[in-house]
């Protein structure tokens, strides 16, 4: 049964650009609607990210009607990405029911390709959630419900269209994405879904890295990183994809409190200056962990914690195609927390202070000490110094109160209460730092392009060519030194 609703959304919460190309296609005879996360969105009074767009045109005659603004990619899903000004929308062409779709051979059901095109009714119930399977013309100014996403939206339930263990088999990344939507929506999940979990959370493993990689840090970087892991852990998504940690995070461990308190402070550190870069992002999630592996060891101040940090997160970073770079910023980060946890501090050299994981560290610190208390004096002595020298002391550049002042608080909006410092103490201050990079867009409902995701999440830095050219120059060097032997003739 088809439902429309006319809710009147506020100007402002529209893409005007969006908009525009909606009635372009709709002038050229198309049947076009904003689709999936941004109508949800939109029906929970949150301003939508980005705005995907489902028409009927094909690929081929988007090309045509935008011409060389508009890029055809993909393999499993074919899309379109549109360049407006500044901005990247993707437009995909409805796709029919996904038993018209190419499954692969096994018993699995994994869906291989989705390039069989149908109707907007097709499209709707080939979508994974209810919530997603919602359409928005914003011309005639309607919403159009084919699945029953309304109900749910009012409802707040996450639920799947058709029978859940299907949906799953189709895609088992689908259910880190209804971790996704739970956690940072506040929904409940269908029973169904949890039901199927324990089918379908093995399946995940089978699933390419780089799609898994990317909504494990979408994950991490919503500011919800809390509640993702929790559910995640619940669901036993942890125990197939990183069983490394899956123990910390068990139900009654001992070390699951204070891992699920410094994802926390994750959360408050993405309220503050928004999304943080992903090398950041990898270090600051995976150190607990590593710190709880450091507290294991009978030896760990005589070890390099740099090289232990990479030893121990290797398998992890091979099975989820972790780029190198987010390793070593890993490793610098935690070269320089040994030096900050030496008892007394120590005043750092000129040379110290210019580590790549200095900023990072004292960030980390900071966060500890939120916690516990404890790295004040080593914070401020190596702040100081940072300062007198006029450099950079932490990687962010604070956007909010942090110290839950009477500067604007996301926890509260989220209803979690800023985690206060002892009153006897006061807190190291936040300093002026690089500003963040730009906030990459996301896409949480439309079908990810595969080849797009494993090209950035493998796009490493020249790491080995920086090396192979630094021992060449020292070579250069050695032959141009004094009493260096001639060439032979």
């Amino acid at each position: 049964m088809t439902t429309t609703l006319s809710p009147g959304f506020a100007k402002d919460l529209l893409d005007p650009d969006g908009v525009a190309i909606i009635q372009q296609l709709q002038a050229r005879g198309h049947e076009s609607y904003f689709v999936g996360g941004s109508v949800r969105d939109l029906l929970l009074q949150r301003r939508p990210k980005d705005f995907d767009i489902a028409t009927d045109a094909r690929p081929e005659e988007l090309k045509r009607i935008f011409g060389r603004r508009c890029r055809i990619i993909g393999r499993r899903f074919r899309l379109v990405h549109l360049h407006v000004g500044s901005s990247i929308f993707e437009i995909a062409t409805f796709r029919g029911l996904p038993s018209d779709q190419e499954v692969a051979t096994d018993d699995s059901g994994f869906v291989v390709r989705a390039n069989t095109f149908g109707t907007a009714f097709e499209d709707a119930k080939s979508r994974d959630f209810t919530v997603n399977g919602l359409f928005y013309d914003p011309v005639a100014h309607l919403v159009i419900d084919h699945v029953g996403g309304l109900v749910d939206v009012e409802r707040k339930v996450l639920r799947t269209i058709g029978d859940a263990g299907a949906r799953l088999r189709e895609d088992p990344v689908r259910l880190l994405r209804a971790v996704k939507f739970a956690a940072r929506l506040g929904f409940s999940i269908d029973q169904p879904i949890l039901d199927a979990a324990e089918m379908a959370a093995p399946l995940i493993g089978t699933c390419p890295a780089a799609r898994v990689a990317e909504e494990l840090y979408r994950m991490s970087e919503s500011g919800y990183a809390r509640e993702s892991f929790a559910w995640m852990s619940r669901l036993g998504i942890l125990d197939v994809l990183v069983p490394e940690i899956a123990s910390s995070l068990a139900e009654g461990a001992p070390t699951r409190p204070g891992v699920l308190a410094w994802l926390s402070q994750l959360d408050r550190l993405t309220g503050a200056h928004g999304t943080l870069p992903r090398e950041a992002t990898f270090a600051l999630v995976a150190w607990p962990f590593v710190e709880l592996e450091l507290s294991r060891h009978p030896e760990a101040p005589r070890l390099t914690w740099g090289r232990f940090a990479l030893d121990g997160v290797r398998e992890l970073a091979v099975r989820l195609s972790v780029p190198i770079r987010h390793r070593y910023t890993l490793a610098g980060m935690a070269d320089v927390l040994k030096r900050l946890r030496q008892t007394p501090p120590r005043r750092p050299h000129p040379g110290q202070l210019r580590a790549y994981g200095v900023p990072l560290a004292l960030t980390a610190l900071r966060m500890g000490y939120l916690l516990t208390g404890q790295g004040q004096a080593a914070y401020d002595l190596w702040a100081t110094e940072l300062e007198r020298l006029g450099l950079w002391a932490a990687p962010f550049e604070p956007r909010q109160d942090e110290d839950g002042g009477d500067g604007p608080q996301v926890e509260v909006d989220r209803g979690i209460k800023p985690i206060r410092p002892p009153a006897t103490q006061a807190v190291p201050r936040p300093l002026i730092a690089r500003p963040p990079r730009p906030v990459r867009p996301t896409d949480d409902d439309a079908p990810h392009d595969e080849r797009a995701i494993d090209a950035e999440l493998t796009d490493v830095e020249p790491l080995a060519a920086e090396v192979a050219a630094q021992k060449k120059r020292r070579r250069r060097r050695r032959k141009k030194a004094p009493g260096a032997a001639a060439p032979s003739a």
